[in-house]
């Protein structure tokens, strides 16, 4: 589907707008990390209840080239229960996140925040796959919690960077065509080889920059620091790896 020719959103922005708040209700035996961050893709701020649970994901959702928009508790799924009296009772489910892909129909997610993989209650997962087919997306549950400790904190770091600086337009397209000139060169050889124009330093934010845009990329799997290999591409396919399930067919942007 060609959500990248999409003229306008507002239809949708009305439609999946957040179906309840942000908060710790859901939580067990821990009280979640609540709070918010400006969303570059959607202009607005995104809440979460989980820091390494839905937050993590929503960072994958910005740093992917290939999301398009995303919607946090955008349905309201209607359930029918037989409660402890044997009662026939009514009750909503509100999944997590519904996300617009280029070339895929959309995906709603519910997005587990333990450290290790826990099956959705059979009563839940059977009615948001059936709410799905007959809409015609796809339905998956995902596990960010359980990616390494490396991988999170590197895009932590990359997510400090989603806003270019002042000078970034005259400094980004040389440094993309510097990488691919130097195809495997450390961020700091990268930084500076601009020593004649300017202390290589204010190059490093824009370095970081590409990396979230989706132009450059690293090794998320080691510490990402001045000695970083970076070359062309974007980080969805090491990302993906740790949201993929069964069900799902994804593609990535070339490399």
């Amino acid at each position: 589907m060609n959500w990248v020719g999409k003229r306008s959103w507002l239809h949708e922005d009305e439609l999946y707008s957040p179906k309840r708040k942000v908060s710790n209700k859901g939580s067990r035996k821990y009280t979640h990390i609540i709070g918010s961050f400006p969303s570059i893709k959607m202009n607005r701020h995104i809440g979460y209840e989980s820091l390494w649970g839905e937050c993590l994901f929503y960072y994958f959702l910005e740093l992917d080239p290939m999301t398009i928009r995303y919607y946090p508790q955008p349905i309201n799924i209607q359930l029918q229960l037989i409660n402890k009296d044997f009662v026939k009772v009514k009750k909503e489910h509100v999944p997590d996140v519904l996300v617009f892909r280029e070339g895929k129909m959309p995906h709603l997610y519910q997005i587990k925040g333990g450290n290790e993989a826990t099956e959705q209650a059979p009563h839940l997962y059977k009615a948001c796959t059936d709410y799905c087919n007959d809409k015609g997306w796809k339905y998956s549950v995902i596990y960010p919690k359980t990616m390494p400790p490396i991988v999170k904190r590197n895009l932590q770091s990359i997510m400090h960077y989603k806003h270019p600086r002042s000078d970034f337009d005259a400094f980004s397209h040389e440094i993309i065509k510097k990488a691919h000139f130097y195809q495997n060169s450390s961020i700091e050889l990268l930084a500076k080889s601009f020593i004649v124009k300017t202390d290589y330093r204010n190059i490093l934010p824009h370095i970081y920059h590409l990396i979230f845009l989706g132009k450059l990329k690293v090794n998320l799997f080691a510490p990402m620091n001045l000695s970083s290999e970076v070359i062309i591409g974007n980080l969805s396919q090491e990302l993906l790896s740790f949201f993929k399930t069964e069900s799902e067919d994804y593609e990535t942007e070339d490399k």
